[in-house]
């Protein structure tokens, strides 16, 4: 009996080392508990989180009148392009669409970026839809005073001839056309930019289709 007491004795905890390191934890300086730098990476990363946030999102998002204001629609140029070439048994030939092709220049004191740009084209006597033109412009960030690449936008439809030159044997049939340019950038929402004529030249032909 006397034996197993001591045993037990032995074998007890009376101060608990367990409870030492317990204690330990709470005790020893700040920067040496565990928990303090698990926050403070936390804290950190929430902290880059959000510059990050303010600089993609917040310092360039724009109201629709900020972005009217900020794109500037200049180099300009029109023409008529062969889009498609066309073997059916009904026709063989090519699809003509309108295109219209320019650069853009950022006059705001914001960044410019992740514009989406639409072009309607549209005949100028009727106002009836050719056909519509979308990019997605500007990925990386224009700043103030920068000048984008050129842009182009072109419709999906148009006229269908034999050939592109054979455009200008059927000029009676050519009407004048023009495009309007609509913009958005992050939440601004459409809001149209400009309109503009789009010329009779042929891609690849140095005359334009003449109107009688």
């Amino acid at each position: 009996m006397v034996q197993n007491k001591k045993n037990n004795a032995a074998g007890a905890d009376p101060g608990g080392k367990q409870g030492e390191e317990i204690l330990q934890e709470y005790t020893k300086p700040f920067w040496q508990n565990s928990k303090f730098w698990l926050w403070a990476v936390l804290v950190l990363v929430m902290a880059v989180f959000v510059l990050v946030y303010k600089q993609a999102v917040v310092n360039t998002s724009m109201t629709a009148a900020e972005l009217r204001g900020a794109v500037e629609i200049f180099d300009i140029s029109s023409q008529w392009k062969v889009n498609e070439k066309v073997n059916d048994e009904d026709f063989q030939g090519v699809i003509l669409v309108p295109e219209l092709s320019f650069r853009v220049r950022n006059v705001s004191q914001k960044d410019l970026s992740y514009v989406f740009l639409l072009g309607v084209f549209r005949f100028m006597d009727t106002g009836k839809v050719i056909g519509e033109g979308y990019r997605m412009a500007l990925r990386r960030a224009l700043p103030p005073g920068g000048v984008s690449e050129r842009i182009t936008l072109n419709a999906g439809f148009g006229y269908r001839a034999t050939s592109a030159a054979a455009f200008e044997r059927y000029r009676q049939d050519w009407r004048n056309s023009f495009c309007e340019v609509f913009a958005k950038s992050h939440n601004s929402g459409f809001v149209m930019l400009k309109t503009f004529y789009i010329s009779r030249r042929i891609e690849g032909l140095d005359v334009e289709v003449k109107i009688r």
